[in-house]
């Protein structure tokens, strides 16, 4: 059974006498312990699907099942207690200013009807857990970005939740603060079996951090499966162009002046672990005596393995571009054909 199952799911809002479609016919199951990422640019739709995971916000139409049981047959009682088992961390940290690290983390406990000396002690541990410890008696004032989203992460916990949901949560940090918190994510996913699901624009959050991904363009979804097998053989357009994107979310400065070939076949080639040992362009063009134009190459983290990619210009002879095509694939690259 999925620890979330989510089946047609439609959510519609009228603004005035304009009715928009924010979702339509969304349907996805995340699994117990994963990490799980929704990915789609901004206005595609994809806080709007994790807010309904959770009922901040009621679908329209479709069902969400968390550990086998409908939301929508909740009462207001139930769904409040469902509610305390799925945590939320957002963009903007949603930080009480007034009280300091420790306060904050205890807040939702003391709000359950835990006493303060227990709420304390468990903030404490939990402080340990993301690394903060000395700044137990800091107010937000006095942290870092990296250092409230740890404090935020460490508040998520302090209920015990089964399932942490992250929106956008590393939107407004920098590169290295954001490597660190995602690394706390998949920290904290290991050692206490928390289901994360991962709401962003940027994919090079997903390849770092999350098993599975779903793709979500204006309120579709166009394509989901892991995160891997979305890396060498994207389907959607959606995922051709997320791929292209650099941590900021803007379309590479390498990929963006690709230019635009009228002749040849194009192709974007994935090295694996297995193929990245030899030169393998210089091999096919001395195998084959015929140059090959590399129009675009970079390297990823997926997963925790490094992933090369490259778009290359084949020759025009149907012949001798399907040959090499072969001779590529036997030595290990994923292949795909791409247009303009």
């Amino acid at each position: 059974m999925s620890e979330i199952e989510v089946k047609h799911l439609s959510k519609t809002f009228m603004q005035k006498d304009l009715k928009v479609d924010a979702l339509t016919d969304i349907s996805l199951n995340i699994e117990k312990g994963d990490i799980y990422g929704i990915i789609g640019m901004s206005g595609a739709g994809k806080s709007t699907l994790v807010r309904c995971l959770n009922f901040l916000e009621k679908p329209t139409d479709g069902q969400v099942f968390i550990e086998g049981k409908e939301l929508s047959s909740m009462t207001e009682r139930q769904l409040r207690q469902q509610r305390m088992k799925i945590a939320m961390i957002f963009q903007n940290f949603n930080l009480l200013s007034q009280k300091n690290s420790i306060e904050n983390i205890c807040f939702p406990m003391i709000i359950q009807g835990k006493t303060k000396a227990e709420a304390r002690k468990r903030a404490k541990e939990l402080l340990g857990i993301v690394g903060l410890s000395e700044k137990a008696n800091s107010y937000p004032s006095q942290l870092s970005g990296g250092q409230k989203q740890r404090v935020a992460i460490a508040r998520a916990l302090a209920c015990n939740p089964n399932i942490l949901l992250c929106d956008e949560a590393t939107s407004a940090l920098d590169p290295q603060t954001t490597e660190s918190i995602l690394n706390l994510l998949k920290e904290i996913n290991e050692k206490m079996g928390i289901t994360i699901v991962i709401i962003t624009h940027q994919m090079s959050v997903i390849q770092k951090i999350c098993n599975r991904v779903a793709i979500i363009e204006n309120g579709h979804l166009v394509e989901n499966g892991l995160v891997s097998d979305i890396f060498a053989h994207p389907k959607s357009h959606a995922a051709r162009e997320l791929i292209l994107r650099d941590a900021h979310g803007e379309i590479s400065s390498a990929a963006a002046q690709v230019p635009e070939i009228k002749e040849g076949q194009k192709i974007r080639i994935v090295f694996t672990e297995n193929s990245s040992f030899e030169p393998v362009i210089a091999n096919l063009i001395l195998q084959f005596g015929h140059p090959v134009n590399i129009l675009f190459a970079n390297t990823r983290d997926v997963g925790g393995v490094a992933k090369g990619e490259m778009l290359l210009q084949l020759p025009d002879d149907r012949d001798l571009r399907f040959r090499m095509e072969d001779y590529l694939r036997e030595r290990g690259l994923e292949l795909e054909e791409v247009d303009d």
